[in-house]
This record gives C-alpha cells, structure tokens and sequence, in this order.
C-alpha cells in the first residue's frame, strides 16, 4: 500500500509554489512537504506549506515518532547521505525506491522542488490527480 504521493514542481518560488498548492481541493494544505535547495528565508518560513531546505539542517519527520526521542533514539529522519560520499540524496527519508529517488533528487539540484503528501488513510488515486491537474510532474504514488 502507498504511503506518500510525491510530485516536482517547476519552481522554488514561495508564491508559485503556494498558487499550485492551495488550489488542491480536498487536500490538507498542513500535510504539504515542499523539498527545495534555495535558501531558507522569512518568505519560505511563513508559508503555510512545510519546506525542507535540502543540504541543511532540516528535517522530514515521514511517520508518527511515536515515543521516541529526537536525535537519539531515531524517531525522526534527517536529510543526509546514502552512503555515497560526494552524492547528497535529498529525498533519501522519503518511501522512494533508489532509482526513482534520483530523478527527484536531480530535480532539487535543478532548481526545482519535490511536494510530498502522505497518504494516511486518503486515496491516492485522488491525491495523484490533484498532484497532475496543478501542475506537478513525475507524480507517483510510493
């Protein structure tokens, strides 16, 4: 079963991005994670939408942390490395198989912005056709 609906947008832009995003119907605007390399700002802090700055010190929390205890005991995931010491994988903590990972991650490098939203219960058919009818390509359900 699909656990995230994924999609890129063609922008960074904080305006742009909050335009294709608000206008999905249906959806839980809180629930959007937007994965960008620009620079975090007051503009990308004051969205309604979840920015995680790639290459920084953000973090994608993917799942309910339950009792665990941030940084120690590994409740939450933290953008970082697949093993390879040159390759940063922006998406690494998404459910995204490797090879699909890396057009995603090619995508951030290009100045463009990956939009995550999880599943939890909701249709992903839905989900996937608001992801395409806004805008978003490469729009896959893992």
């Amino acid at each position: 079963m699909a656990a995230i609906v994924t999609g890129i947008a063609p922008s960074q832009d904080v305006n742009a991005l909050e335009t294709m995003l608000a206008g999905m119907s249906g959806l839980d605007r809180s629930k959007f994670v937007v994965i960008t390399s620009a620079n975090r700002t007051n503009d990308y802090d004051d969205s309604f939408i979840n920015f995680v700055h790639a290459g920084g010190d953000d973090e994608i929390i993917t799942g309910d942390p339950g009792t665990a205890v941030p940084g120690i005991n590994g409740g939450e995931s933290r953008l970082g490395y697949l093993g390879h010491p040159h390759v940063i994988q922006h998406v690494d903590t998404l459910p995204i198989p490797d090879d699909e990972a890396d057009n995603y991650n090619d995508a951030i490098d290009d100045g463009r912005s990956v939009v995550a939203y999880p599943i939890a219960g909701g249709d992903p058919a839905t989900i996937t056709a608001a992801f395409k009818s806004a805008g978003l390509a490469h729009v896959k359900a893992f």
